[in-house]
């Protein structure tokens, strides 16, 4: 019985793979032109979210053998990115603010499944939550973030 539950939510992340971001070959977590990166892969998983996930290693652990929470950080924050261009293929949104909840230990050598969920559109800003969960999907950690649209000339200015 347990075993036909993880496998559900397995098949559950299936969804439509997304482009690579091209213009940020270099991004840590999804550059793939970053030798030290991550290179994770985006999918849309229906209207409102998008997923990937990931494994970490023990070069990612903080106390013991738990994921870092600095990591886990990084990785809801980039999630919770990929939710506007995963939903509307628009890039110009950066985090103005994030809350993050630890809620159960994410061990380093465990399937990592991160969830990103597009919660309010206000037109400027977005509300969004992202996630990591287990193989049975149990949360592990929650965010909940403000992301804020930027004209692309901002983005220009920003990148320099």
């Amino acid at each position: 019985m347990e075993e036909q539950a993880i496998k559900k939510y397995h098949d559950a992340a299936m969804g439509e793979l997304l482009p690579v971001q091209t213009d940020v070959p270099r991004c840590f977590v999804c550059g793939l032109e970053n030798p030290s990166g991550l290179k994770l892969r985006f999918r849309k998983e229906g209207p409102t979210s998008v997923s990937t996930q990931f494994t970490a290693t023990y070069d990612w652990t903080g106390w013991g053998n738990i994921l870092h929470g600095g990591f886990q950080a990084l990785l809801l924050d980039e999630i919770t990115a990929w939710v506007p261009f995963g939903l509307w293929n628009e890039r110009t949104f950066v985090t103005k603010e994030m809350r993050i909840r630890y809620v159960k230990p994410a061990y380093v050598e465990m399937p990592l499944f991160i969830v990103g969920y597009l919660v309010e559109d206000m037109e400027r800003e977005i509300i969004v939550r992202g996630e990591i969960k287990d193989e049975r999907g149990c949360i592990l950690s929650e965010a909940r973030c403000t992301l804020v649209r930027l004209s692309k000339e901002a983005m220009v200015r920003i990148s320099c």
